[in-house]
């Protein structure tokens, strides 16, 4: 490969793996804007009258006892005020915590089966994610480095190798993309089925209820677009060596054959 193109799948590399980082410490401090999903719970607008005074009445008592908002990330759950007043969970696999609140209530609503597979998950797939890609990156700069320094093309073995673990955290990092665009469906879904079912679908009259994607998923896509890319111009680069490769032994065969 042409340094130029080092440059580019080395940056491409990095900036894979500073977006899965962020998406994986998504919720903690200074990241609280890092998360999956967020679930936004507002007062329905009031018209007026008699009735809807008691139920204005009704709807303000209840939304007192309930945050602004809740926030899911991949090992924290956050609940908070509009006043910048935000509780988290601890970082937990399978969001097995220890608090008060609505955040413990929705804990305990969660089957131990859900609570095994997300614990199976977040430690099988998306740290995995980040740990190859780190390697892919280490990798990458030896293979450079070592290469530089021995002032010869790279082996087509070599190539194959750091090609091949591209395509494993490309692999992975698409998995945690799909994952969470999985979940988030799958809460959104459970929300509409919750708010269809609660007060004879009359739910938002008492609290609207929005589900919004997190800037986490997005996170995800673009890292494995970034691996995808790099994948590609590896392949390239493991072709381009098989050519030259081959055309070099033919060369080779009929210089010798000439002699």
């Amino acid at each position: 490969m042409s340094k130029a193109i080092h440059i580019i799948v080395t940056v491409l590399i990095l900036a894979s793996l500073i977006l899965q980082i962020l998406a994986l410490l998504g919720n903690f401090n200074g990241l609280r804007s890092v998360y999956i999903a967020r679930l936004e719970l507002t007062n329905p607008p009031s018209s007026g009258g008699f009735f809807d005074d008691l139920l204005d009445k009704a709807t303000n008592t209840i939304s007192d006892q309930l945050p602004d908002y809740f926030t899911l990330a991949l090992f924290i759950a956050c609940e908070g005020k509009s006043t910048n007043e935000t509780v988290c969970t601890p970082p937990a696999f399978g969001y097995h915590y220890s608090t008060t609140g609505i955040l413990q209530t929705v804990q305990n609503q969660i089957p131990d089966w859900v609570h095994r597979s997300l614990t199976g998950i977040q430690g099988g797939v998306f740290i995995p994610s980040v740990i190859f890609c780190f390697i892919l990156l280490c990798y990458n700069l030896y293979h450079q480095v070592s290469g530089h320094r021995a002032k010869h093309s790279y082996g087509w073995c070599r190539k194959i190798m750091i090609f091949l673990v591209s395509v494993i955290a490309f692999l992975f990092c698409l998995a945690t993309f799909v994952i969470q665009i999985v979940v988030y469906n799958m809460l959104n879904s459970g929300i509409n089925k919750v708010k269809s079912s609660l007060f004879g679908g009359l739910i938002d009259d008492v609290v609207i209820i929005d589900t919004k994607s997190g800037p986490s998923i997005w996170m995800s896509l673009a890292a494995f677009i970034c691996l995808f890319f790099v994948t590609v111009l590896l392949c390239v680069s493991v072709c381009c060596v098989g050519g030259r490769s081959r055309r070099t032994r033919e060369d080779n065969s009929y210089e010798m054959g000439r002699v």
